[in-house]
């Protein structure tokens, strides 16, 4: 009785301690733009941070990914380039696609502050045997829109703050 349960005991463990081996991972994603909301058309780009968690050396198929704003959906973002996705390494992949801003701005109104940006799909990859690797992506944010005259004001109170700052510095060491 005792052997089956230290048996039972060692092949839970095991079993436990066993997770399922990731190849790819999606880590962040950054520099992410929304582009010009107060026009007709906006552009967003972004760059999709990836981990090749394997030995193995990928070429990528494309990412394809779900785009909403404020929950409304606003198309699917398709990224197909050749890239070679070297192991144990981490990998990035631009983002870019052109969309409509009446599909979550009312016509006539202005782009609002702030808006909650989500990207939702899979990045697609084929290892040296041709066998398709998939890994999901997730993304969500709150994005602040800035105007062009707001970004340059903010821009402004920067340099101004920047010059105090020298001033200070000068005088402290005279």
């Amino acid at each position: 009785m005792r052997n089956l349960f230290i048996l039972l005991f060692s092949a839970l463990i095991i079993v436990s301690c066993n997770e399922d081996k990731q190849d790819i991972e999606f880590k962040k994603m950054v520099n992410l733009d929304l582009g010009n909301l107060s026009k007709e058309n906006a552009k967003l780009t972004a760059t999709a941070i990836f981990m090749n968690l394997s030995d193995q050396e990928f070429d990528l198929k494309d990412l394809v990914l779900d785009f909403t704003i404020d929950g409304k959906d606003v198309g699917t973002v398709v990224t197909k380039i050749i890239k070679k996705i070297k192991p144990n390494s981490e990998f990035s992949i631009p983002v870019q696609y052109t969309y409509e801003t009446n599909s979550f701005i009312e016509a006539e109104h202005d782009p609002a502050t702030k808006y909650t940006v989500q990207l939702l799909g899979d990045l697609t990859l084929k290892n040296a045997k041709g066998e398709e690797v998939m890994t999901s992506v997730k993304y969500a944010t709150t994005y602040e829109y800035l105007t062009k005259k707001e970004e340059r004001l903010e821009k402004r109170e920067e340099r101004k703050k920047k010059r105090e700052e020298k001033k200070a510095a000068k005088k402290d060491n005279e």
